[in-house]
């Protein structure tokens, strides 16, 4: 696996539990210079991914702290990950990248169509889940060999899609680009 070009990046979780988790830990283990924010309700989940090692900083909302990001997951219920858009859209840093792992793509798509936010969407779906829910159940190996499905937004640039698509890679997913046209 060929390491992505995002060095000492920053990348925010909005949600922790399975596929969120499981992707942070991904993350922390085969890219250990990238630094992870993440957010979520409860705050005892938080607290302890950071005591593993998983989280650098906890977030306590939707705020400036975004400002440093360079790619924010939405890894909430899919009914709940469209909504964050807006509280995600005052803090977007030039360049940033969002996505989401939502099962659903429609509804994410036709509102980052309505934001206007196109040009720094990738819509993601890795084909890991499990009958299990919750961080206490994410591993650092749970998308090896699985597929990763990316529904990129109609003006997200080629560059921005391949480093999305080689950070998924680095992370032994198998990334899958699905377009409309």
């Amino acid at each position: 696996m060929e390491k992505t070009t995002m060095t000492d990046s920053t990348i925010a979780f909005i949600g922790l539990g399975l596929i969120g988790g499981s992707i942070a830990r991904a993350i922390r283990k085969t890219r250990p210079d990238i630094r992870i924010m993440a957010y979520m309700r409860s705050r005892s989940r938080l607290e302890q991914a950071r005591k593993e090692g998983i989280v650098d900083v906890i977030l306590d909302g939707i705020d400036e702290n975004l400002r440093e990001c360079d790619l924010i997951f939405l890894c909430t219920p899919v009914e709940y990950n469209a909504g964050y858009l807006s509280a995600i859209r005052p803090y977007l840093k030039q360049g940033a990248l969002i996505t989401d792992v939502g099962s659903t793509k429609c509804g994410i798509h036709e509102e980052i169509r309505r934001q206007g936010l196109e040009y720094c969407f990738v819509g993601g779906h890795p084909m890991a889940g499990s009958e299990k829910t919750g961080d206490e159940n994410s591993t650092d190996h749970r998308l090896e060999n699985a597929y990763y499905i990316l529904t990129p937004g109609g003006q997200v640039s080629l560059n921005k899609l391949t480093e999305f698509s080689e950070l998924v890679d680095s992370l032994g997913a198998i990334p899958m680009v699905l377009t409309a046209e």
